[in-house]
């Protein structure tokens, strides 16, 4: 049965393996409508790769392709009835998001479920459980989607599972625990993830209390775009801990964090330049 299984598996690839390879030559050459002729031959051929990739062309309107919502999603419909995860993971993210579509967080559920049998977009499936979005919130669930997604190298499952650890929701209370998974959420670029480990040292919890660690964290969730983790390396700046005080770092930083959007940065901007005239 096995050797059954992995004939199938390479007749599957094989079958594939044309189109998949037109189609790369293609987008390197720019030839863009032999690109769109090659992901629609596949797809009416009835190759989900094929509906998912001209899906991604239609939603994201590259390679000189008119922007189409409307085609993407049939396309990822197409694509996830034939168990394509990721098309069931992005037109889950469609369903939720409810710009292209009727907003609808229970048809989100679903498809993530479907895409996370498939070791994509747990996360997510765990996101509207914690929320209570579409479903009865239960923490406890969302605890084992992010476990899944950490699991299965979804860094982010990895820094909300140290959320719910923190704070004691659906699993046990435990600092070191959600220190240990921001970390590996850290390390695998997720900002978020740097930033609530800054915090778990500048309070102590789950390691030592450590300022210059923490300052650390902060700059590198900050020099990776997140916002939160610039204000409060600002903090640091300001209160010389840490590091040594510096109010021009201190405003440079606030005033980064609040040309992103973050309120506190703007608050803390002005704050700082009443209290240093």
């Amino acid at each position: 049965m096995k050797k059954e299984l992995c004939a199938l598996i390479l007749c599957a690839v094989m079958a594939q393996a044309g189109f998949i390879k037109e189609g790369m030559e293609a987008k390197e050459s720019g030839d863009h409508k032999k690109l769109v002729e090659v992901y629609d031959k596949a797809c009416n051929e009835g190759k989900a790769s094929g509906c998912y990739n001209l899906a991604v062309l239609y939603s994201e309107g590259t390679g000189n392709v008119a922007k189409d919502s409307a085609k993407a999603v049939k396309l990822y419909e197409k694509a996830c009835s034939a168990d394509f995860a990721t098309a069931c993971y992005n037109l889950g993210l469609i369903y939720a998001d409810g710009i292209v579509v009727k907003q609808d967080f229970a048809k989100a559920k679903e498809l993530y479920e479907k895409s996370c049998a498939g070791d994509e977009g747990c996360t997510n499936l765990g996101l509207l459980y914690a929320n209570g979005a579409g479903v009865q919130q239960d923490y406890a669930k969302a605890a084992e989607f992010y476990k899944k997604a950490c699991k299965n190298e979804d860094l982010m499952g990895c820094n909300n599972l140290g959320f719910l650890h923190a704070g004691g929701r659906g699993v046990e209370l435990d600092n070191k625990k959600a220190s240990e998974y921001y970390q590996k959420a850290c390390d695998g670029g997720i900002a978020m993830g740097c930033d609530n480990l800054a915090f778990m040292y500048a309070m102590g919890k789950g390691n030592v209390q450590d300022f210059k660690k923490a300052s650390q964290f902060y700059e590198k969730a900050c020099n990776n775009g997140y916002d939160k983790g610039c204000n409060n390396l600002g903090i640091l700046y300001a209160e010389g801990k840490g590091v040594s005080v510096d109010n021009a770092k201190a405003k440079e930083l606030f005033k980064s964090s609040c040309d992103k959007g973050l309120k506190e940065g703007c608050e803390n901007a002005q704050l700082l330049e009443k209290i240093t005239k």
